[in-house]
């Protein structure tokens, strides 16, 4: 192997070191990191954006050829993970290999002094946990980068970047290994593909040659055909089967679409091009891969409400502080407006102001709301977006028949907002890390927050006309209502010799229980999966969780504790898909069985089943 493609594996001496990917953020049963990858790719895209005039091009390709030239880029890190005992691909063994690129354009690139550990450029590949992100863009919490790795079926990936600040090409890449003992040597979690260590950071290989070498290997759009083109180029070495160009387009379309619908993102997925002008058109195409079954059935009335929000009105509802009662504006006539026309079964948008304080100084934000009737019999939809991305956790907890969608664009709220979210940004949270952020940023207090987390509740009763007080003399020709006036009399009590009243009816049988799929049995170094004679409802979609029982009621599972390779998977009458620790059979009928062996038998298995009828997914 030529030595220009060398990687570095360090020694870490006395260093601590901090094994695993937290990958149960970013990889969790209702955002598989099919979706976090999509997320995390075009959020650093976005915050990345060098001319605002212009949309930020993001362009995921899928390849597959032969191993060839691609051979000498990831070979000694292959040979690293078989030292460390880690999985290899199989499709190395055969000599061929697929890969994704995730390219963008008119972004700023990785920036950063190359010899500066705390730059930007070794930020994005040494410093986990750590960002140089103000909070102003999407991320900040300097691990989201790690879905790219989960990825990779070598938890491996490679980087080409051209910057902004010198149009000088920089490229790297990182594999994840096992930190332990070698040769008398301790070594650190990770290689990097560098030519020598060179104290705190690398000497990169930086000839023309190696880049043009990388950019040729993996078919990368090359930056020098452009001088003014810049950006940041990805390669995902065998990604997971997950990863397919349908799910990208629809994760984009899902999470993304007013940063599409208002020109500033373009997304390319093959030979699909997602813009402003095409979303229409593309997103009910892709609409059964979206995750979410709201925007998947109302994918036009999603589009139509985003784009409605973006184009702004001239109602405006004010709040004198975060901390006041929505309620408390009832009255106002824009509010009686709104409602009237919601009523009439109209799409309604307005603007939703109050101040907010940083470092000392009083600033007006706003939210922008638009709200629409629910068909009958739909799901409604309900989503806040913040800067164009979703935080699809921030949603209603009673739903009721209003589409509801929020835009937040205005700074500092958009930066506030950054700040309260948790690690894969779904979600506000309320922990010592986030008001300590908020307090080292100038802002004081989550009364902010907690306005904006009870939006989708609060707006929808504000939009709701109230219900009146039911008439209880409309029952009367039915029931015996008292009189609410009336004096009440007392029950006089049996006498003695008065005959028992009767038993009571026996109360109601409880609702039959739900019958799974699947009947499960143990064995000595595993389980057995057979189908349930008792249930109806085949043909049937099976997914069985695994992982070693640690004493919690959801333990934890990790890629040292077994993979599909050690496992014997022996079935009949279904196709049984592994990933990871996740069992997945789509063909479940009456007469299928499945035994699983090869997990440690001096462990407990925990093993979690979850049965759905393939009718109902219809």
């Amino acid at each position: 192997m030529s030595a220009t493609h060398s990687w570095i594996w360090p020694a870490v001496g006395a260093t601590p070191i901090n094994q695993g990917l937290d990958s149960e953020m970013f990889d969790r049963v209702d955002y598989p990191y099919s979706e976090t990858f999509v997320r995390e790719a075009i959020q650093n895209s976005l915050d990345a954006r060098l001319d605002l005039s212009k949309p930020v091009i993001i362009r995921f390709s899928f390849h597959e050829e032969r191993l060839g030239k691609r051979a000498k880029f990831l070979k000694q890190a292959i040979e690293f993970r078989r030292l460390a005992g880690l999985p290899i691909p199989r499709e190395w063994d055969l000599e061929k290999i697929r890969w994704i690129t995730v390219q963008d354009f008119n972004t700023k690139g990785l920036l950063g002094d190359l010899q500066d550990r705390k730059g930007d450029f070794w930020g994005y590949w040494l410093n986990f946990g750590l960002s140089n992100k103000t909070g102003t863009g999407r991320g900040g919490r300097g691990i989201g980068r790690v879905t790219f790795l989960i990825a990779s079926k070598m938890h491996t990936v490679l980087g080409l970047t051209r910057r902004s600040s010198d149009h000088q090409l920089a490229s790297c890449g990182m594999c994840v290994l096992k930190a332990d003992q070698y040769d008398d040597v301790f070594r650190s979690t990770h290689a990097y593909l560098a030519d020598y260590e060179k104290g705190s950071v690398y000497q990169l290989h930086d000839s023309q040659e190696f880049h043009e070498q990388l950019e040729d290997a993996f078919s990368l759009t090359s930056y020098s055909a452009d001088e003014e083109a810049t950006g940041l180029s990805l390669v995902i070495p065998f990604p997971h089967d997950e990863l397919e160009e349908n799910g990208i387009l629809a994760a984009a379309v899902d999470h993304f679409a007013p940063a599409i619908l208002s020109g500033g993102l373009v997304v390319e997925v093959g030979v699909d091009r997602l813009d402003a002008e095409t979303i229409a058109a593309v997103a009910p195409c892709v609409k059964q891969y979206v995750k979410s079954k709201p925007v998947a059935s109302g994918i036009h009335r999603y589009l139509d409400l985003i784009g409605k929000a973006q184009a702004g009105s001239p109602i405006t509802i004010n709040l004198p502080q975060a901390t006041a009662r929505l309620a408390d504006q009832r009255d106002v006539a824009e509010a009686v407006k709104l409602r009237s026309q919601l009523g009439e079964g109209s799409e309604v948008t307005f603007a939703l102001h109050f101040p907010m304080q940083k470092k000392g100084v009083t600033h007006d934000v706003t939210i922008t709301v638009a709200a629409a009737p629910t068909p009958h019999a739909k799901l409604p939809i309900d989503r806040l977006f913040r800067e164009g991305m979703s935080l699809p956790d921030v949603k209603t907890r009673r739903p009721v028949d209003i589409d509801l969608v929020l835009l937040v664009e205005d700074e500092p709220l958009a930066q506030y907002l950054n700040l309260c979210e948790g690690k894969a940004h779904l979600d506000l949270l309320e922990s010592k890390e986030v008001r300590t952020k908020l307090t080292d940023a100038g802002f004081e207090g989550l009364q902010v927050k907690r306005l904006v987390k009870s939006l989708p509740d609060t707006l929808r009763e504000f939009l709701s006309e109230e219900s009146t007080e039911p008439d209880v003399s409309v029952w009367e020709s039915f029931f015996s209502v008292p009189d609410p006036v009336s004096e009440k009399k007392k029950v006089p009590r049996p006498k003695v010799d008065d005959p028992s009243p009767p038993p009571p009816p026996p109360p109601p049988p409880p609702p039959p229980a739900n019958i799974s799929a699947v009947i499960v049995a143990p064995l000595d170094d595993g389980f057995r999966l057979v189908a349930n004679p008792e249930y109806l409802k085949f043909p049937a979609t099976v997914e069985a969780i695994i992982a070693y029982a640690d004493g919690s009621s959801k333990p934890s599972w990790s890629e040292f504790d077994f993979g599909p390779q050690d496992l014997k998977a022996a079935a009949h009458n279904c196709s049984p898909e592994f990933t990871d620790n996740k069992l997945r059979i789509r063909d479940w009928s009456q007469d299928s069985q499945i035994e699983v062996r090869g997990f440690d038998t001096r462990r407990e298995l925990d093993t979690r089943i979850r049965t759905e009828s393939n009718a109902s997914k219809n």
